[in-house]
């Protein structure tokens, strides 16, 4: 009465090779459409000892300290909605007056 038919696919291994990179590509793109939070910005000296100051004020927040010639910049946090971020950018801002939020 009813018909069952079976389908079976024979990938190539290069072809499971090729889907892994495609999602570690996704996954990658994916982090740079995050929020974050500037911290600071300023010569070297300035923003070295700001940073320190923002791991003792902050010790749960992972700061990253980044080059952009001229400026070193204090970054924090990867946040995936702008409403995360605000909502951290609110305690941040009590220390740090001059932090904002940079969009993707």
């Amino acid at each position: 009465m009813g018909q069952q038919a079976q389908t079976q696919l024979r990938a190539p291994h290069e072809l499971d090779s090729l889907l892994q990179k495609k999602i570690a590509l996704d996954r990658l793109n994916a982090a740079k459409k995050q929020f974050t939070i500037q911290v600071f910005y300023g010569n070297f000296e300035e923003t070295t000892a700001e940073l320190v100051r923002f791991e003792t004020l902050f010790p749960n927040m992972i700061a990253q300290l980044i080059h952009e010639t001229p400026n070193y910049k204090i970054r924090v946090g990867n946040f995936t909605t702008e409403r995360e971020a605000l909502a951290e950018l609110e305690k941040v801002k009590r220390r740090f007056r001059s932090a904002f939020v940079l969009k993707p």
